[in-house]
């Protein structure tokens, strides 16, 4: 990871110094100063390659390294991608003699020719990630699995350097335009920048069988949030209808039983006039009644009517008698 980000930051760095101009806007003064930022960010470019390469097969030994014929396969591939990866590594550092001379290029000495070796390697990188993206096929194929989902996408998952290989096809055409052109700086721009994604999706796809317990973790943290958020959504939106419902009742009952106390009111109070109303029998008074008040001294089922004073003073002297 550490050599494909000091990568990036040289190639940055080389576009201060003449890489992606065009010919004509190329000067002297710019030609050593671009060979040797390309020279030096070429190195870790090779390293870069040779650590997601070597990291994927490796892998691959450690969950099929049981089965003898593919773990010599293996290093085969291994052996084979080191291999010409060092070969690129000395050509890059010892391609001149003495080494100065590949950005001072009128210094005496002698380089190399650079344009068949790049073709080369170019081809080299090509085949190398084409292998490495089908050996686990092989492998994953012959396992049993609950369902084919599961296979499809352990298949996936560890063929993933398959996406290297396209990247690199990409970059090795248009390098190899670059080599044969007339105007190699812009050229190298654009070479350069398929690099930076080549090495980068070699770092992402070596790591891709990593990202499964990370992937299930914020799935499930994903998962449980939506649940949590659906849960409390539908618990508002159900107090929100029975609170709207429990309002609209209590205004319906508002509405019927207001009229009907009222209609109950009137109704007693029409009740009570008519009873107001009603003529009022007074008892008739005789001469006799007025002049002399009547009380009855005696309880209501006594049969002795209400008599009057006289009367019982000559029943008293009645009984003396």
């Amino acid at each position: 990871m550490l050599t494909v980000i000091a990568h990036a930051v040289l190639m940055a760095n080389a576009t201060y110094h003449g890489m992606g101009l065009h010919i004509w806007q190329f000067t002297p003064e710019l030609n050593s100063e671009y060979y040797l930022w390309i020279g030096i960010s070429s190195q870790f470019y090779v390293l870069s390659l040779a650590g997601f390469k070597s990291a994927l097969i490796l892998l691959y030994i450690q969950i099929f390294g049981v089965n003898r014929k593919f773990r010599i396969a293996c290093y085969i591939t291994l052996f084979y991608t080191l291999g010409y990866l060092f070969c690129n590594l000395l050509t890059e550092f010892l391609g001149c003699w003495p080494i100065q001379k590949k950005w001072h290029s009128d210094l005496p000495g002698h380089c190399i020719k650079t344009v068949y070796s790049n073709i080369a390697y170019g081809a080299g990188h090509m085949s190398s990630d084409l292998i490495i993206g089908i050996l686990p096929l092989t492998m994953v194929w012959r396992l049993q699995f609950p369902t084919t989902k599961q296979k499809i996408g352990l298949s996936l998952a560890l063929s993933s350097g398959l996406i290297a290989w396209a990247v690199a096809c990409v970059r090795w055409a248009i390098s190899t335009y670059n080599q044969l052109t007339y105007d190699r700086p812009w050229w190298a721009g654009i070479s350069f920048t398929f690099s930076i994604l080549e090495v980068n999706t070699g770092l992402i796809c070596a790591c891709v069988a990593t990202f499964s317990p990370l992937l299930q973790h914020w799935t499930a943290r994903v998962k449980s949030i939506a649940s949590r958020a659906s849960h409390s959504w539908h618990t508002t939106r159900t107090e929100k209808a029975s609170w709207a419902h429990s309002s609209a009742s209590k205004t319906i009952g508002q509405r019927s039983t207001v009229p009907r106390d009222i209609r109950s009111r009137d109704n007693d109070s029409l009740e009570d006039d008519g009873a107001s109303q009603a003529p009022i029998n007074t008892p008739s008074f005789t001469p006799s009644s007025m002049a002399m008040p009547t009380f009855s001294p005696v309880t209501p089922p006594d049969e002795i009517p209400l008599c009057d004073l006289q009367g019982l003073q000559a029943l008293a002297a009645h009984d003396r008698v």
